[in-house]
């Protein structure tokens, strides 16, 4: 047993037998010794009301309940004490007695010389039955199982409060502005489960938990705006009074045949009650007036005056984009934002689109929406106090935009915004009343060759997320788009004569739902990817309307067993001992490309290698314009090999190569009936429909011109084939 512990016990026993000479004036509910450099007990719990008596035993000591000796910094306690100098007796020298009805942690030290430095320092916490005890409070049944908290179903906002307001989390009492866990006394209102899962439902948002929201930097106002200073029962409340915040802003309580209602919140369940105050339980979130919008998208659809803006944005793929909470503290997507937004009006836009000599039902189809969107889109928060003059703010349109500040107001490239500083969580939106776009830049939607369609289709409906689809024409992006924010949308663009389109498929990961096919005006097929389960790729060398005869088109589909592409390695295509077209295949499985062949035409392939790792893994097919299998280069762990003097169409006549083009199928993609229009030569042919894989699935004899019926087999990418008189004709059919 240590020396200090045999003093102690001396003390104690000493103590004992002289308590009506020691005691006597220092009775209290716990008794707290002061000994040569230490408190004993030096930490305390006890009850709001119960009494402590201070007796010195050894030493010169003081008690200080109100500064620190050691920093000089106030122990901020709830009720400030203190007791002067005194010299302890083997007796015990009472110093004095204090009652704690204020609950809270108070600390103390000795004041006497160096004590403090030493370690003589101490604390009481009066733990009184606070509200943020009862936030926590749990009840268990007979076998002592927790079966839920007291609180009914208000987990999330319980947790919130805590998080935020209660000293017992924040760290030390005075952290919070409003401290559920100290003295003061307040009525709750707070809103149950179902209410905090309603704002998460709007965010639109899968990956925002109920965590992610405490990090929402209006929340704290949020909360103090739902506490009001002073205890408020249930019957307390009255139609029409106005109960005063701990944010500084007036709740308004009503009533109607005998609900009453905080704002428009419904009071539900009510005085849950706790030493500190009362909690009323309310189905709807509470914000105090001048708390930002949800987003930046949000505050565009909410508005009636913005109807075309709100469609192009969605069109355009920028709906996700502008719904991300970028100021959510560790939002695991780490979305870009925040946002400016300049919206122009439905009026901007309707003058704009006269402008441009179109509809703004064409416009939402122009193959510069993107920009056009894109334009009036800033990365950064830029309220009206922050833009000055000549300042220039870089939009998603790879432009800087204009900002001139005057006497007459704000402008930006010229144009006058007419309503600022519309808040938002994740940005800012401006008014403007007209286009920040060149009408005369877009182009016309008919090209010599007509208009293309694509059309992007995600099977489960959920949107394309990040994945983006680049649309080149003769070398030239013309739009990168974001596919559907559902099951599908539509891209048009013209393309003349001549033009070679590349569709470059960059998703975001593996997606197996995604796919897309381009038809021309005449709504035939040109090319489909992803159908059927495939996995999606890139589309290169679609060649618009060729200027000469061809017998077809060919296709490349270069493949990499692991995902990983070809890296740096290319496939080089020459026609007729002319470079054609250099392949390149960046990421991903598979990748397709389309070239047109004609009568006679030599091709040669040639693999470009040595730039990427595992090489062995990559491959190359090509399958001729009747889609059989010519050349097969995807042979698992050999490196692919170069091919060169290959013809496609060498036995094809001319006349076979007319009837060809003569031949129609439409609508091709197709959900189940497929029409042809055919000569008559092809009368009483025989046409079967065949798969990838070159197997007969159904075959019609002595055709006649009737419609065929495809219900009954998969999606996916088909070959029908016409057979009349030795002459046989092979189209792609794409079944949705």
């Amino acid at each position: 047993m240590s020396y200090l512990k045999l003093i102690l016990i001396s003390l104690t026993v000493l103590l004992g037998g002289h308590k009506l000479m020691a005691q006597a004036p220092c009775e209290a509910d716990h008794n707290i010794l002061l000994t040569d450099f230490s408190f004993t007990p030096d930490s305390l719990v006890i009850l709001p009301g119960e009494t402590v008596a201070f007796i010195n035993v050894q030493g010169t000591h003081s008690v200080n309940g109100v500064n620190s000796t050691v920093t000089g910094q106030s122990f901020n306690n709830p009720v400030e004490f203190s007791f002067p100098e005194s010299e302890g007796t083997t007796q015990g020298t009472c110093m004095g007695v204090v009652t704690f009805d204020v609950p809270g942690t108070y600390t103390y030290d000795c004041g006497v010389g160096f004590h403090a430095e030493l370690g003589m320092v101490g604390k009481i916490v009066v733990d009184a039955f606070t509200i943020a005890d009862l936030l926590v409070e749990a009840t268990y049944d007979e076998n002592d199982e927790f079966t839920g908290y007291v609180l009914p179903a208000s987990f999330q906002s319980s947790y919130s409060m805590n998080s935020y307001l209660s000293s017992y989390f924040t760290g030390q009492s005075g952290d919070s502005v409003v401290d559920l866990n100290g003295p003061d006394s307040y009525t709750v209102f707070l809103p149950n489960d179902a209410a905090v899962d309603e704002i998460r439902a709007e965010f639109g948002d899968p990956e925002v938990s109920q965590f992610d929201l405490l990090a929402f930097i209006d929340l704290p106002a949020a909360l103090r705006y739902s506490i009001v200073d002073g205890v408020y029962m249930a019957e307390d409340l009255q139609d029409g009074q106005l109960l005063p915040t701990t944010f500084g802003q007036n709740l308004t309580v009503s009533e109607s045949n005998g609900t009453f209602m905080v704002d428009d919140a419904t009071i539900i369940a009510t005085n849950y009650t706790a030493d500190n105050g009362v909690v009323h339980i309310i189905d709807k979130t509470l914000a105090p007036y001048g708390l930002p919008a949800m987003s930046v998208w949000d505050i565009i659809e909410d508005s009636e005056n913005h109807q075309f803006f709100e469609d192009a944005i969605t069109v355009a793929g920028f709906k996700t984009l502008l719904r991300k909470q970028s100021e959510i503290a560790g939002n695991s997507q780490s979305p870009a934002g925040p946002f400016t937004v300049f919206a122009p009006t439905d009026a901007a836009f309707q003058a704009f689109a006269q402008a441009a000599g179109t509809s703004t039902l064409d416009l939402l189809y122009a193959s510069s929406l993107n920009d056009i969107v894109g334009s009036h889109v800033v990365e950064s928060r830029n309220l009206s106090t922050d833009i000055s003059n000549g300042t220039q703010l870089p939009n998603y349109a790879n432009d800087n935009l204009q900002m001139t500040v005057n006497s007459e107001g704000i402008f930006v490239n010229g144009i006058e915004i007419t309503v600022i500083d519309i808040l938002a969580y994740n940005g800012v939106v401006h008014v403007i009343d007209a286009v920040l776009f060149e009408a005369s830049d877009i182009p016309s939607p008919v090209g010599t060759c007509g208009t293309w369609t694509l059309n992007m289709f995600d099977d489960e409906g959920d949107g394309w997320y990040d994945t983006d689809l680049y649309v080149e024409v003769d070398g030239e992006v013309i739009s990168i788009e974001n596919g559907p924010v559902g099951s599908n949308a539509s891209f048009e663009f013209a393309v003349d004569e001549g033009d070679l389109v590349n569709l470059y498929y960059l998703p975001a990961g593996y997606e197996s739902y995604q796919y897309y096919t381009v038809t021309d005006e005449n709504n035939q097929l040109i090319v489909s990817s992803g159908q059927g389960g495939q996995q999606t790729g890139n589309s290169i060398g679609l060649l618009a309307c060729p200027t000469t005869p061809t017998c077809g088109t060919i296709e490349i589909v270069m493949s990499h067993e692991y995902g990983e592409g070809w890296w740096n390695n290319t496939l080089d295509v020459y026609k007729n001992d002319e470079i054609y077209l250099p392949i390149p295949f960046y990421l991903g499985e598979e990748q397709t490309t389309f070239i047109q062949s004609d009568n006679g035409d030599v091709f040669d392939f040639v693999y470009v290698g040595g730039q990427s790792f595992e090489p062995e893994y990559a491959g190359y097919k090509i399958y001729g314009p009747d889609g059989a299998l010519v050349i097969n280069q995807d042979i698992n762990g050999q490196v692919p090999e170069s091919t060169i003097g290959i013809k496609f169409c060498e036995d094809q006549s001319d006349i076979e190569s007319l009837l060809a083009n003569q031949i129609k199928i439409y609508p091709n993609p197709t959900n189940a009936i497929l029409e042809i229009t055919a000569p008559s030569t092809f009368n009483g042919a025989k046409i079967q429909l065949i798969d990838i894989e070159g197997k007969t699935l159904e075959s019609w004899l002595n055709w006649t011109g009737s419609k065929l019926n495809l219900v009954s087999f998969d999606q996916g990418l088909y070959i029908l084939e016409l057979q009349k008189d030795g002459n046989i004709v092979r189209k792609r059919v794409v079944l949705n």
